[in-house]
Parts: C-alpha cells; sequence; structure tokens
C-alpha cells in the first residue's frame, strides 16, 4: 500500500508533463521528500554504458552519475544492470562494494543510497535512485512507495523518450526543465572508446576501462578525457610496440 503522499506525487507524473515546463523536477523533489531522500534521479540505460540521466537532475544525483559513469561502478548501475533493488543504508560500511564509488560518493556528503531498477517486464531499462546525507534504512512503506514510484517513471521515461519523429526532430535542442538534454557527450565517449581500441588493438570493452581508468587516474570527467582523444589531443599507446 503506498502512502498519501506517494500517491500525490504518482497523480501529478500521470498528468502531462507539457503542461507545465516546471512540473518534472517539482515532482522530484516531491518524491524525494516522500521516500525521505534528500534527492532523486532516474535514468535509461545499463552497464557498461552507463545510465543516462533523464528525469530528477538535481545536483548531488548529477554528481553521483557522473562518478558511476566515470568509475564503471555504483548502486545505480548494479540496479540497472542486476534488475533488483540495491539498498545501501550505510555506504561507508558497503564501501569494499565500490571501492572506487564510495569515497567520491563520501566527498559530496552522501551516506546513504537506494536504487531501483525500471524494468518492462523481465528486462531492465534503467535504474531510478534516492541519495540521503545520514545513515538508515528507508522507513516502513517507503520501500512500496519506492517500487511503484520506479513503475511509474518507466513509463513516463519510455513515453518521453518516444516521441513522434517531427517533434523529436524539432525538440533535439530544445531542453525542457527536469529533463536532460540530449547526451551527446555520452556518443563522444563511444567515439574515444572506438578510437582506443584501434590505437591498442583492444576490444570496445578493454578500451572502455582503459579511458575509465585513465580518467580515474588523473581525477577527470571520463567527458573530458574521452573529448582529447576524439579531438586528438590525447592518444592512447601500447608500450609493447
Amino acid at each position: 500500500m503506498i502512502s498519501d503522499r506517494m500517491a500525490a506525487v504518482l497523480a501529478l507524473l500521470d498528468g502531462d508533463p507539457d503542461r507545465d515546463a516546471n512540473l518534472p523536477q517539482a515532482v522530484a523533489v516531491q518524491a524525494a521528500a516522500a521516500l525521505g531522500t534528500d534527492g532523486i534521479c532516474a535514468g535509461l540505460g545499463i552497464a557498461p554504458s552507463g545510465v543516462v540521466l533523464v528525469w530528477g537532475r538535481e545536483a548531488v544525483g548529477v554528481e553521483l552519475e557522473e562518478v558511476q559513469f566515470t568509475l564503471g561502478q555504483g548502486p545505480g548501475l548494479d540496479a540497472a544492470a542486476a534488475g533488483v533493488p540495491v539498498l545501501v543504508p550505510d555506504l561507508l560500511e558497503a564501501g569494499a562494494r565500490w571501492p572506487a564509488f564510495t569515497p567520491a560518493a563520501a566527498e559530496l556528503k552522501v551516506r546513504a543510497i537506494f536504487a531501483f531498477p525500471l524494468r518492462i517486464g523481465a528486462i531492465s531499462v534503467g535504474a531510478l535512485m534516492a541519495h540521503r546525507s545520514t545513515v538508515g534504512p528507508l522507513a516502513d512503506g517507503q520501500f512500496a512507495d519506492a517500487l511503484a514510484l520506479a513503475d511509474a517513471i518507466t513509463l513516463l521515461l519510455l513515453n518521453h523518450a518516444s516521441p513522434e519523429p517531427a517533434a523529436a526532430a524539432l525538440e533535439w535542442n530544445q531542453p525542457r526543465l527536469g529533463w536532460a538534454q540530449p547526451p551527446t557527450y555520452r556518443a563522444e565517449v563511444h567515439q574515444a572508446t572506438g578510437m582506443i581500441s584501434a590505437q591498442l588493438g583492444v576490444s570496445l570493452a578493454e578500451a572502455l576501462v582503459r579511458l575509465r581508468a585513465y580518467a580515474y587516474a588523473e581525477d577527470r570527467l571520463i567527458a573530458e578525457v574521452a573529448a582529447d582523444v576524439v579531438a586528438r589531443r590525447l592518444r592512447f599507446e601500447d608500450p609493447s610496440r
């Protein structure tokens, strides 16, 4: 049974998001409050490409997703890949599971994360991730609220991601508040991955690992390193050659 607060959130999500340009982000704020968390975000995609945020892009959530994408690890990625909730009431206690992600999240003052897969039947298409600066599990009833929210967000995102072709062409560079701009920089990461694969003579999967490792070692976002590779300011060399 969902709570009255979450029922109000779901009623808003069931409306037309175009009727109010501020609605998606405003609903995300209300959803986070209903779950007793500081922020919430959702995105489409699974590992190894990562989740692309398309709803609830508050500042810390964006940073967390960038960290997950750069490092290739984190609760949201695990939830999307496995198709099951990943509940972390104390991130520091679970640090060994994500040895690189945990200290980065701690720097953002995040102590608890609750990630839920976005699913269509048995297929996982992304993840919903809520975070909090204090430790502790979700309160009674909030788990059911989160599952209901994940189902609603799945339908909302898929409907939003599949506009009529003509509308899609017109709106490609017209972002709305609360929704993500088209993730063109992720395409640049894929392009850089292909270039590194050719430079080193390795698989695309290994090339992506090399790109992530370099970004982590240099304390940079993977998107920044990818831009350097694509612009040919950076080349990956095989030391055995």
